[in-house]
Order: structure tokens, then sequence, then C-alpha cells
């Protein structure tokens, strides 16, 4: 018990002593202006960085010195953990936005490459700023953040300033629907809201009475496909649209979106879910299906997948179920992924099966489709691939299968003459 106590005065002296060697902002700032030192002033420079700013005068004072150290100052900003400091954020952020605000609509490539470059530095600072705001999740700083949500400002500003609004105040309905409601401004993030975005999107591309130009809009507006599906609900109503929504196209929106939800909440009803999913719409399902299957793997997964890579449809990516047998060494696979090896009418899928083949068993096949034959030969004596694979060490895993390829060419070869049908 004696060593424990012991041990645990170590540390609290060590984070002292940690604390204290950590300069403030305020000495930063003063030694900066005094030092003649070239390294004395990078050591400083870079200490800001790792300043916590904890009053108003410290923001004030990182405020001024993010515009010539912009890198650290905006490391710093992520220090900031204190809600109370909000309002000083703000003022340091309506200072960065005034030197480019009037001319945010202008052609900066026309200004001075001096000028030119302070406004970036203050463009981005403003969004560091911005984001700090979200950060520390202040509900004083909502009403600043939305006056940037217009159309003035629409663009990464807008973007960044309803991203903030949304950690602040998230799945809030009566902030979601203003924002939605927002008129000529292209640029807001609906990420946190995605209940909400699902029940309005679900609602409007259902509705006979809206015409099919608004309902382009709102797929546009909406970004289904990038939402997160963390929360369970959120996560539940994707797969509602996936099985029984009417349009195809939200349908293929939440399918993307499943991918992200399986992955932040993987959960053993999903296998349920892939089942009744391409069963119910196969030629949807399968783009973005073989991604959810590796999330939560299922033997019962392989003869859907099997079926898949004998499909020669169009839109069937046979790639990425070949990818995944040789990920998932899917030995059951084998002779499927010989066939197609041989016979499927895409280079590029005949490619991956051979690799994933050589994958799983160490093998590189001795057979070829009839247009791969040239293809590989051309390959192997052309001078970039020549120049390439010699300087690989013959240990290396790309070496080692390049040769592999080419044994199993020349065996190809061999073969064919030896039955007579090559020349």
């Amino acid at each position: 018990m004696k060593t424990i106590a012991i041990a645990f005065a170590c540390v609290l002296c060590a984070s002292g002593a940690y604390a204290q060697g950590r300069k403030s902002l305020k000495d930063i700032d003063k030694e900066l202006k005094q030092t003649k030192s070239t390294a004395t002033a990078m050591a400083l420079i870079e200490s800001i960085a790792e300043a916590v700013p904890q009053t108003e005068e410290d923001v004030a004072i990182l405020g001024r010195l993010i515009n010539n150290h912009p890198d650290q100052g905006r490391k710093a900003l992520s220090n900031i953990k204190d809600p109370r400091l909000a309002k000083a954020i703000m003022r340091e952020c309506d200072r960065q936005i005034l030197k480019f605000k009037a001319d945010k609509d202008k052609d900066w490539k026309s200004l001075p490459q001096t000028q030119r470059q302070e406004k970036h530095a203050a463009l981005l600072n403003s969004y560091a700023l911005v984001s700090t705001l979200g950060n520390l999740k202040n509900k004083e700083a909502v009403p600043y953040l939305k006056q940037y949500i217009t159309k003035e400002y629409d663009g990464v500003l807008s973007y960044s300033a309803s991203q903030a609004i949304g950690r602040i105040a998230p799945d809030d309905p009566a902030v979601f629907r203003e924002l939605w409601d927002k008129q000529g401004v292209r640029s807001i993030s609906y990420s946190a809201y995605g209940k909400s975005v699902l029940k309005e999107a679900a609602q409007k591309m259902q509705d006979p009475n809206v015409p099919e130009v608004e309902k382009n809009k709102i797929l546009g507006k909406a970004k289904i496909s990038l939402l997160s599906g963390k929360d369970p609900e959120e996560k539940r109503l994707i797969k509602d649209v996936i099985l029984n929504h009417p349009d195809q196209r939200l349908r293929g929106e939440a399918s993307i979106a499943v991918v992200h939800a399986v992955a932040n909440n993987p959960e053993e009803s999903d296998k349920d879910f892939v089942f009744k999913w391409v069963k119910k719409e196969k030629s949807l399902a399968v783009w973005d299906a073989p991604y959810v299957m590796n999330i939560i793997w299922d033997v019962r997964f392989i003869p859907l997948l099997l079926d898949m890579l004998q499909d020669q449809s169009e839109w069937m990516p046979r790639k990425n179920v070949a990818e995944l047998f040789g990920r998932r060494q899917i030995k059951e696979s084998l002779p499927f992924l010989e066939s197609c090896v041989e016979n499927d009418k895409d280079g590029s899928v005949r490619a991956v099966c051979r690799g994933s083949y050589y994958r799983i068993t160490g093998v590189m096949l001795a057979k070829f489709h009839p247009d791969d034959v040239k293809f590989f030969e051309d390959q192997f004596v052309a001078p970039y691939s020549i120049n390439f694979y010699s300087k690989l060490k013959d240990t290396d895993p790309d070496k080692i299968s390049h040769n592999a390829l080419k044994q199993a060419l020349d065996e190809y070869k061999r073969t064919k003459l030896g039955n007579g049908k090559g020349k």
C-alpha cells in the first residue's frame, strides 16, 4: 500500500512539474517580443501549440499570435475546454472574418501574394475558431453561428458553422427545421440531424404532389449516403428506408449509409437484415452488401456471394465479391474463382479473382482467358515493368507473385502447345 502511495505521489509531482513547465500565452507573447535569439524564438513559437488558454485575455493574446503563427495557434485553440470562453472566441472570429470579408467574393489569385496569403490564413483561422465553438458546446454560440449560415457566407464557412451548431444542439428538431428551411444556402451539414433528415426525405420522396425536380433537390440536399448511423434509431430508419421505401433513388442513398451504420454500430440482427435486403432487391443491394457482409461476417453469406460472382450482369460488382473471398480466405469459393479467371467477361474482375485464388492457396493458376495471354505477355516485356520489378528484393511479395504469374503463363503456353492448341 505504501508503494502505491509513493507511486501516486510521484505521478502528481510529475503532472505538477509538467504544468509548471508549460508557458502561459502571456509569457510566450512577452518573451517573443523580447528575445533576439532565433533558436529561442523558434522554441517559443512551437510552445504556442501546447498552451492552454484559460482566460479571455489568453484568447485575445492567441488571437494576435495566430496571425503570424497559424499552425501553432490553431492547435492551441483545440486545447480550450472552458465553455465560458465562447464569447472571447466569437470576438476573435469576427476579427479574422473581417480580414477577408470585403474580398471574399473576389478571385484571390489576382491579389498580391502577401495579401492572398493573409486572407487565406484568416479564412482557415476562422474555420478553426468556429470549430472550437462547436467543441465547447456553449448554446450561447448558436445565434452567433447562425449569422454565417446565410447566402453571403455560403461555402465552407456556412458548412463549418452548421457543423458547429450540430455539435452544440444535436437532434434538436427545431434547429434542424430552421437549418433545413434556409433559403439560398447550399453548403449546410445535416449530419447531426440524421433522424430528422431521414424522416423529411422519406416523406417528401413518396409524396405524389412533390415535383420530380424538387425531389432531386431534396436528395442532393439531404446527403443520406453520408449519414453515420451511430445512433440506433438513425440506423433503424436507414434500414427501414432500404427495405420499405418506394423510391429507388432514396433506397440507393440509404444503401451506402447502412455500410457506415453497420461499421459504427454492428449488431447480430444486421445479418438477418442483409438476407432480407439482398433477397428483396438484389440489383441495388449487391453494390454495398459485400462491404456490410465483411463487417458482420457469417458463413451463411457464402451462397449469396457465390451467386453474385457468377452473375455477369453489368451492374454486378463481382470484383467486390472476389476481393471479399480472398480477404476472408473462403476455400469454398476456389472452384468459382477458377472459373472466373478463365471465363468472366471483365478483365479487371478476372484479375481480382486470380489474386484472391492466389491469396487463399498460395498457388498462381496456370489458366488464362484468351484476352489475358497477350496482355500479360506485353506486360512482362514492357521496359517500365522490367525496371520496376528488377529493383525489388527477391523476398518482396509483389515480386514473388509477379514471378509466379510469369511461370503460370509459361506453363499455360507449354500445355497449349503440348495439346496442339498453340503455336
